[in-house]
């Protein structure tokens, strides 16, 4: 008889964009990197297992755990790991997967890729693959074709292979990836801004926008394309200018909120209070309409802003930017 066993952990880091969001289907590049927040994964497997069970935990702020934000009541994610998890077997198995614990640093919903971290981490937990184009390909298949969801494969990469990655992409396939550089001693501060929406739902209406010539949307290519291609420049040089960074991350913010139209006043006032507590450039990531939003700090000022970001109520993490992609652990 075949023992029960458990696989060795693997994790994948959430990403935010730098600049670009949605550029990848209106045409252009977006910046992408990885965040020291990761999705870990632990597998169990069972003889000829006939139940799955997800026990998940984990939170953002603080860096806390908490068994209220990743639960296996929340369907769509069990489901979600359960379909990336199985993926590697079959019915001919001796073992199957049985249970999956994850702890995560991410949120769901929140604009930080937590899906494709999660896919890439449940993937790799049970079949380490043999590329990086294998593992974004196997993402893909999982989100898209067996779960449903509406992704592309942008958020992917940085989940992948960690570092800060520029992504071109034609018709949702990747055309070309572009490794940038980060400067030391430049934090990330993120705050989760508790607003829940449904990506789909904003990617749709942001969508139909488009297609109807809104020339909102038109300004909103034009304006971030620009700052895309300024910040890539930046970010290709030896030792960037961190202040200019934050420019760019500024403008950038500046055409989510006045072209496309996805920030509010609660968005607004988690970026206020970045730039307050000494952000040099501060914005939404993602789909935008809640989830989380960012800024970049000099290190030696990152471990006071959160302090009295927290003191305030925001919901604020310290983090960098990871050079790994998935990890054993």
């Amino acid at each position: 008889m075949t023992n029960s066993s458990t696989e060795p952990p693997r994790s994948a880091p959430g990403r935010i964009c730098l600049a670009g969001e949605d550029l990848d289907w209106l045409g252009g590049a977006p910046i992408q990197a990885a965040l020291d927040l990761r999705i870990r994964c632990a597998l169990s497997l069972s003889p000829r297992a006939t139940a799955f069970e997800v026990r998940a935990a984990g939170t953002l702020i603080g860096r806390a755990r908490a068994v209220d934000v990743w639960t296996a009541g929340d369907r769509p994610w069990a489901e979600l790991a359960r379909i990336a998890v199985t993926f590697h077997h079959d019915r001919g198995d001796e073992l199957w997967p049985s249970a999956l614990d994850i702890v995560s640093e991410v949120p769901p919903g929140a604009g930080l890729a937590s899906s494709a971290a999660l896919c890439v981490a449940a993937l790799a937990v049970s079949a380490d693959a043999s590329s990086s184009e294998d593992r974004i390909a196997e993402g893909l298949v999982v989100e898209r074709r067996l779960a449903g969801r509406d992704v592309g494969p942008m958020d992917y990469v940085p989940c992948v292979v960690g570092g800060v990655v520029q992504v071109a992409c034609d018709d949702g396939a990747i055309r070309s990836i572009d490794r940038l550089g980060w400067p030391e001693g430049l934090a990330v501060v993120v705050l989760d801004t508790r607003r829940a929406r449904d990506t789909s739902e904003v990617i749709r209406w942001k969508r139909a926008r488009s297609q109807a010539g809104d020339p909102a949307i038109a300004a909103y290519v034009r304006r971030t394309s620009e700052v895309v291609d300024a910040l890539s420049v930046l970010l290709s040089s030896g030792a960037p200018d961190v202040a200019a960074i934050g420019e760019l991350l500024d403008m950038a913010q500046s055409s989510l909120r006045d072209d496309m139209g996805v920030s509010d006043d609660v968005t607004d006032s988690c970026v206020d209070a970045l730039k307050r507590h000494g952000a040099l450039g501060a914005k939404i990531t993602g789909t935008g309409k809640g989830g989380c939003v960012f800024g970049v700090f000099r290190e030696a000022d990152a471990e006071e802003a959160v302090r009295r970001m927290l003191a305030e109520g925001f919901a604020a993490t310290r983090t960098t930017v990871s050079e790994a992609g998935v990890l054993p652990g």
